[in-house]
């Protein structure tokens, strides 16, 4: 029995999983069954190594790969190591490195295990994607209940330098890597976007480490290629004062859980927690959805964080869809025509950084 050292982390993450058969998270992700027998994808990867559920990610590849990864579960816990070895050298051997997205889900920040249904609204542009060649890839986050910021932000990044540490044996092509979220996750998202190309995060004199220490790829970077941002907070500060409609607090103001206190007491921290604040020059284009019926999250945010990037002379389109409201739950965000636009804008900013 020979293991590839540089994939033994398959076996380790399998051997954990909370999932006996991957097919399963593949149902679960997607909410379809007849994607059930979707051969390939890997299902609760530990991207950082400390066991947790926020530190999980799932995997999915194009149907085309000529690789099946199935059975690969199944081997790992049948300690059917000749088997594994098997396809495990059939990945190495794939030549073609596929372009990625990274999707995540919204929970207010709240959420810790939300990958498995963080596909659910934009299964049209996973489906188109995944036959264009694509990898997906849905990742969890530590909760905001047990974790203040920048935790959730040290958590993307840290998925963010895994996949690129892991690019070679993952058949992931780092030179793009496009990053979907919505409401917190479309926050996250535009903060992975709003710091790429920076390595020190400043407001008025302040400084931040959102970078983090997590996982064992310190030495990569965690720059994106292409943002879509679904109705995320952009300016926690304006969270009240943008808004023509009264905005509806769930449960207490998520932001005050985010931050760890309320905003008007801790006006530093919030405006380093706000992606507008790290916008430069190597900020990537930006694809931005919002309701003008959203009570939860404004449009007024993306509409600052819109004008924000043109005014930096930054790529920006904002989309709004006048009788969206928050979480797509009136099918209005979620479109068809939406969805296409979201897939045409990934393809096209592809092709051009090829």
């Amino acid at each position: 029995m020979k293991i590839n050292k540089n994939l033994l982390w398959i076996f380790l993450f399998i051997s954990y999983s909370s999932h006996s058969q991957w097919g399963i998270a593949y149902n679960e992700g997607w909410g379809n069954r007849d994607l059930l027998s979707y051969p390939n994808f890997f299902s609760s990867v530990d991207y950082v190594g400390d066991g947790i559920n926020g530190h999980r990610l799932d995997i999915y590849y194009p149907k085309g790969m000529s690789v099946n990864l199935n059975n690969i579960g199944v081997l790992a816990l049948n300690k059917q190591y000749d088997e594994i070895d098997k396809v495990i050298g059939d990945l190495k051997n794939e030549k073609k490195k596929y372009p990625c997205l990274i999707v995540i889900y919204g929970s207010a920040w709240r959420g810790n295990s939300g990958k498995d249904g963080s596909l659910h609204h934009i299964k049209r542009a996973a489906k188109k994607l995944l036959s264009n060649d694509f990898v997906i890839v849905t990742v969890n986050h530590r909760s905001s209940n047990d974790h203040i910021f920048p935790a959730q932000v040290h958590d993307i990044k840290a998925a963010i330098r895994f996949l690129k540490g892991n690019a070679e044996a993952l058949n992931i092509d780092p030179n793009f890597i496009a990053i979907n979220g919505y409401s917190s996750g479309g926050h996250l998202a535009s903060m992975m976007g709003a710091t790429t190309g920076k390595t020190e995060f400043v407001y008025q004199g302040k400084e931040i480490d959102l970078k983090g220490s997590l996982g064992n790829h310190l030495g990569q970077n965690s720059d994106v290629h292409a943002v879509i941002d679904w109705y995320g907070p952009t300016d926690l500060m304006a969270m009240d004062d943008c808004s023509k409609i009264e905005r509806k607090k769930r449960n207490g103001d998520a932001r005050e859980a985010f931050i760890g206190g309320p905003v008007q007491e801790n006006k530093m921290i919030t405006q380093l927690a706000s992606p507008i604040t790290h916008l430069n020059t190597k900020t990537p284009p930006f694809l931005i959805f919002h309701g003008a019926k959203d009570t939860s999250v404004p449009v007024c945010q993306s509409e600052i964080l819109h004008q924000a990037l043109i005014s930096k002379g930054l790529s920006s389109k904002l989309i709004i869809e006048e009788e969206g409201v928050h979480s797509g739950t009136n099918k209005k965000m979620f479109a068809p025509k939406n969805i296409d636009i979201m897939v045409d804008f990934i393809l096209n900013e592809y092709q051009k950084n090829k």
